[in-house]
């Protein structure tokens, strides 16, 4: 099954729905996976370090960023989050326009918009008036 690529909420006036979007077109390739010769069993990737010589264990992993001379600023979880745009999390309509006004070179992706359990209903209610009306939601 496809993973999203985007998980977060749709605000328009006082309304919000837990959504997902899906990338509506992929490159034409095919993925093959690496299999142990004996078994055929898919490998899985281990995280070395060559400092150490030793694996590494995925609980002990950090993320940072290098510096020109080779160091590394390590960034914390929380840190991302504090950093990260609303839109990270959130998409806001702000406003109504025609279908028809919009220029196609703002097509840059496209994508499926799946809503969340929860959010069906009022997902199904925003999608009728915007196909009765001809309308689209031009987001922030």
């Amino acid at each position: 099954m496809a993973s999203s690529v985007w998980r977060g909420m749709i605000f328009f006036g006082l309304g919000s729905i837990s959504v997902r979007l899906y990338a509506a077109a992929r490159p034409d390739r095919i993925n093959l996976h690496q299999l142990h010769k004996v078994c055929h069993t898919r490998l899985k990737q281990t995280l070395f370090c060559p400092t150490c010589n030793r694996i590494v264990d995925r609980s002990d992993v950090v993320k940072g960023y290098e510096e020109e001379d080779g160091t590394y600023v390590l960034v914390e979880p929380e840190e991302i989050k504090k950093i990260s745009p609303p839109s990270a999390k959130t998409m806001e309509i702000l406003s109504f326009a025609k279908a028809s006004q919009i220029d196609p070179l703002f097509f840059d992706s496209s994508y499926f918009v799946v809503p969340e359990d929860q959010g069906k209903k009022a997902y199904q209610l925003l999608l009728k008036a915007l196909e009765d009306s001809g309308r689209v939601g031009t987001p922030r």
